[in-house]
């Protein structure tokens, strides 16, 4: 029976409050317009083209490139762009910043390890090294191009199937220098 009186500890009391729907939507506000400017850039690559490319004619490659292209595709938004050029390709993910753009080459990285293809040999599988970068404010298309090839360049480094974010590489590269050892300014 409900006796009119609040409860002595409600856990969602503060939340009705129109001061707290206000902040919401404005942060919501803040959120959209941030995005709405923003823009991730995923350069990629078939591990397995390069290896392969000795054991393929050129109409195999043409074959499994497209079929790929397709696969990747069909991961994608739609008003996301996909370009392949050779071995490598291009996804531009409106909207998206470089968080989101790496759970985007992440989902398509497990999408192609799951593909079957009847140019690859029994059991084997496709994957994927993504270089990821997304627009600072005022970035010229070629810095976010530049941005994720480096990337991509960090990531092929590492091996196979691997993923690396732009902030990742940068990060290191903006850190300072390491202070000298007391035994390297003795000597």
């Amino acid at each position: 029976p409900n006796t009119g009186r609040p409860r002595a500890h409600d856990p969602l009391a503060g939340i009705h409050k129109p001061e707290v729907f206000a902040q919401t939507i404005d942060l919501a506000a803040r959120r959209n317009a941030a995005r709405a400017g923003s823009q991730a850039m995923l350069f990629g690559r078939i591990d397995q083209f390069a290896s392969l490319s000795h054991v393929w004619n050129s109409e195999t490659r043409q074959e499994v490139r497209e079929h790929v292209a397709a696969v990747m595709r069909a991961g994608l938004r739609r008003n996301d762009r996909f370009t392949i050029r050779g071995d490598n390709f291009t996804i531009l993910v409106p909207g998206a910043d470089e968080r989101a753009a790496v759970c985007v080459a992440d989902r398509l990285r497990h999408k192609l390890a799951q593909l079957v293809l009847p140019q690859l040999d029994a059991g084997a599988r496709l994957s994927a090294t993504f270089g990821v970068a997304a627009r600072h404010a005022g970035d010229p298309d070629c810095e976010l191009d530049l941005r994720a090839r480096h990337a991509l360049d960090a990531a092929m480094a590492r091996g196979i199937d691997h993923v690396v974010p732009a902030s990742e590489i940068e990060e290191i590269m903006l850190l300072p220098a390491p202070a000298p050892s007391p035994c390297a300014s003795a000597a």
